[in-house]
């Protein structure tokens, strides 16, 4: 594999990147005892990235590092259409045409899709994924020029079916990026079943307790029991058993508390089953970069 020759000439394991509205978040993974091992975390402005990103590779010598792109909610449209009746290799092209339509733009949008595991009776529906040719290509070139070695390109909510350890029950997950929405999703067997954006939280990190326990743990335990059910009647699934929360507040602990009383399900904080450096703590900030670099692990691992 490509990503084995990558590997003989850097010391590192991969770089995920997650290109958000503001900023780049980078983690960095070496490998510890044959296990990926976290080993920095670096965080550079939107208008000056691929200047601060080349300095960073330099510095650290990562050049030629496998590198997994992750673009942030606010950077994509995520759409869910019917499946197009054209042949596999069709389906492409056949979608770059009606979501600019759908999305009434002129602007030039880079497609792809991801499939369902499960979907109601009667319906054969897809994952569309559309971001600004000009932005791909931007992004691309940016990676090349400051010497990594790009392997995939992903978006916010698969990136974390690669940062949760595989399970066979399925899980509720409620990640917010700092400012933005909150992202739901609801992930089995490390596959993404549902997705929903909850908005309307956005400044939930300047909300005081008072405010988490009046009305924030309810309309949030209220979407949670909506999805729930959804993905029990409607998907046929077995039902959720356990919330996984990494959000925006420095109330996160008693939010936790509050959520699982009002839903009856296990509520954790999110913690990847992941070793690292002393001073790296996760955050809703870094999460997502993290789950681009165990990408990697997928990559060469299965």
């Amino acid at each position: 594999m490509l990503t084995s020759s990558w590997r003989k000439s850097t010391a590192y394991f991969s770089v995920g990147l997650e290109f958000g509205q503001h900023g780049v978040m980078l983690s960095l993974l070496g490998l510890k005892e044959g296990q990926p091992y976290w080993l920095d975390q670096h965080k550079m402005d939107s208008h000056d990235w691929v200047a601060a990103l080349t300095l960073w590779v330099e510095n650290h010598r990562a050049a030629n590092t496998p590198c997994h792109l992750v673009f942030s909610t606010n950077r994509y449209q995520l759409l869910q259409v019917d499946r197009p009746p054209v042949p596999e290799l069709e389906i492409v092209p056949a979608l770059s045409w009606s979501v600019r339509e759908l999305l009434a733009t002129q602007d030039e949008m880079q497609v792809d899709y991801f499939d369902m595991p499960a979907q109601p009776t009667g319906t054969n529906k897809i994952n569309v994924v559309a971001v600004p040719k000009s932005l791909v290509e931007d992004v691309v070139q940016g990676i090349a020029k400051a010497g990594l070695q790009l392997a995939t390109i992903g978006i916010e909510e698969l990136s974390q079916c690669d940062l949760l350890e595989p399970h066979q029950d399925a899980q509720i997950t409620l990640l917010q990026e700092p400012g933005e929405a909150i992202s739901l999703n609801i992930i089995k067997d490390s596959k993404l079943y549902f997705t929903r954006r909850l908005r309307g939280y956005e400044q939930l990190s300047s909300y005081g307790l008072e405010q988490i326990h009046q009305g924030v743990a309810d309309s949030l335990s209220l979407e949670i029991q909506r999805s729930m059910d959804y993905f029990d009647s409607q998907l046929r699934q077995a039902p959720v058993r356990k919330l996984l929360l990494c959000i925006d507040t420095p109330f996160m602990a008693e939010l936790a508390q509050l959520l699982q009383e009002a839903t009856l399900l296990d509520t954790q904080i999110i913690e990847p089953n992941l070793a690292h450096a002393d001073g790296l703590s996760f955050s809703s900030g870094s999460l997502t970069s993290l789950g681009a670099a165990m990408r990697q692990q997928r990559g060469t691992g299965e």
